[in-house]
């Protein structure tokens, strides 16, 4: 193969490879460090003074609860209002409120939001990164969420906090 010819085959492989991982708008990351996960609804609200960003795919469910709706990053922890929750296609709940069970799970009861920006278009969307461990309310089970990011989700409000 001809060296010109080489050097397209690569680059129509690079760029297709980056369309898969990344679309505009996007709520996506990597569940149990081995599954891509993809939102196909997405949308963010202002809250009770903070962020509720969400995203949906063939049955599952992803909010990100923040305490403030102002840029900056947002630890969570036993010690904070700021969560994550992840319902499954089963309807199982994962809170990084509930606590895990010590004798089945040595994972940390943690995570982080990171809100980079929030833009002044029509509607305002809102821009950052998440990571987060997760547990069922027994403690039994828990999922991680990894390497994810939330791009151009549009604030437009509605949204409820999972229950």
């Amino acid at each position: 193969m001809k060296a010109p010819n080489l050097i397209l085959v690569m680059l129509l492989v690079l760029n297709c490879s980056d369309e898969v991982k990344f679309r505009s708008p996007s709520f996506e990351a990597q569940k149990d460090g081995i599954v891509f996960w993809n939102a196909n609804f997405l949308a963010a609200d202002i809250d009770n003074n903070g962020f509720i960003i969400e995203g949906r795919n063939a049955g599952e469910r992803l909010q990100l609860i923040t305490t403030n709706d102002s840029n900056g990053v947002f630890e969570i922890s036993g010690d904070s209002d700021n969560e994550a929750i992840y319902v499954d296609k089963n309807g199982t709940v994962f809170s990084t409120k509930y606590v895990p069970d010590p004798n089945i799970s040595i994972f940390p009861k943690v995570g982080e939001i990171t809100v980079e920006n929030i833009d002044n278009e029509n509607p305002k969307n809102i821009y950052g990164t998440f990571w987060f461990y997760a547990f069922t309310e027994d403690g039994s089970a828990s999922i991680n969420f990894n390497e994810g990011v939330f791009y151009k989700i549009p604030l437009l409000g509605g949204l409820e906090k999972i229950e």
